[in-house]
């Protein structure tokens, strides 16, 4: 997967074990994104790379938290879409959407 994809992840350590996290993009405002962290496992152990590497395939596959679009066919973080099948770059680059 892509580099950039990884900034919507986080394994962090609490009170009580491991939390993994997925960033979803959300917009506040029209012209300032905001990252709003939801935790999607947890363990009481530190996670190993294969167990990190599970989750995060798991998360891909979650329309809630990432999509394909269906123009340039690129996984995009879900706050990244223009609606259920369209990224906002595609939707403005090729649509003529003004955000």
């Amino acid at each position: 997967m892509s580099d950039v994809l990884d900034d919507y992840f986080r394994c962090e350590e609490t009170a009580d074990g491991w939390d993994f996290q997925v960033g979803l993009v959300r917009w506040p405002h029209p012209s300032t994104p905001a990252t709003r962290w939801i935790t999607i496992r947890r363990w009481k152990l530190k996670p190993d790379q294969a167990r990190l590497s599970r989750s995060r395939t798991a998360v891909f596959a979650d329309p809630r938290f990432f999509r394909t679009c269906s123009m340039c066919h690129e996984l995009n973080n879900a706050g990244h879409m223009h609606d259920q099948d369209i990224c906002q770059r595609c939707a403005q680059g090729k649509l003529g959407v003004v955000y």
